[in-house]
């Protein structure tokens, strides 16, 4: 399993601020692409009593590096007891199709939970890179990570990403965006449960003159006066 350093952190500003705030501090684009990732759940387990974190754990990704790479992911996350990472790592299997690994994983009972679209654009500043994604047309996070040529701690990494002194929530350096995504997945569901939802009352009929004689009665009317 590949191990690595990564934070995540939520901007607060709209990303033509963002882009200002990082040609400002002297970051220049160095690459940019789509991916799409695709969270998928193994059916048979009971999710009812667990955590979104211990859901999140069971996913396997299909990733969509459009143009570039196709592969299945496994993210191992380590959480301490706040929820914060205290250790990740990944195993990556290439693919050639999304559609037929979305429907083999289908068959094997893995169920599709939701997808997260990113249109990421990679700025550097000859020192650091910085991921900025736009994540379906509503959030806006950055990443940093370490990689073989760079063996930062996570606390060295979050002292160089404060210094830039970016608009991002400075309270959480480990942003989950799947979290996110599987909430709003979750607020769906319980909406439409609740549109669908009907009421049944159930309301006895009143007492009639044969209910007090002790007579059957069906659900034609009979009226007293047309009885002899």
């Amino acid at each position: 399993m590949q191990m690595e350093t990564e934070i995540t952190v939520l901007v607060k500003s709209d990303y033509e601020t963002l882009q200002k705030e990082l040609k400002e501090k002297g970051f220049q684009i160095d690459e940019e692409y789509t991916l799409n990732d695709v969270y998928m759940l193994d059916e048979r387990i009971d999710i009812s009593n667990m955590s979104y974190l211990e859901i999140l754990k069971n996913c396997i990704l299909v990733i969509n590096i459009i143009g570039f790479d196709m592969e299945l992911l496994y993210k191992y996350k380590k959480y301490d007891t706040n929820g914060d990472i205290l250790e990740q790592g990944k195993v990556k299997c290439p693919i050639t199709d999304v559609d037929k690994a979305v429907r083999f994983m289908e068959t094997i009972h893995y169920k599709r939970m939701f997808d997260i679209n990113d249109d990421c654009i990679v700025y550097t500043n000859g020192k650091n890179k910085l991921a900025v994604q736009l994540v379906n047309d509503k959030y806006i996070f950055i990443e940093m990570e370490s990689d073989e040529n760079n063996d930062e701690s996570v606390d060295e990494m979050k002292k160089e990403i404060l210094s830039d002194n970016l608009s991002f929530d400075e309270s959480n350096i480990f942003v989950k965006k799947a979290e996110l995504m599987f909430n709003e997945v979750l607020e769906k569901l319980i909406y439409f449960e609740r549109r669908l939802m009907n009421k049944i009352c159930i309301v006895r009929h009143g007492e009639t003159d044969w209910n007090k004689e002790g007579r059957c009665q069906g659900k034609t009317m009979i009226l007293e006066k047309n009885i002899k």
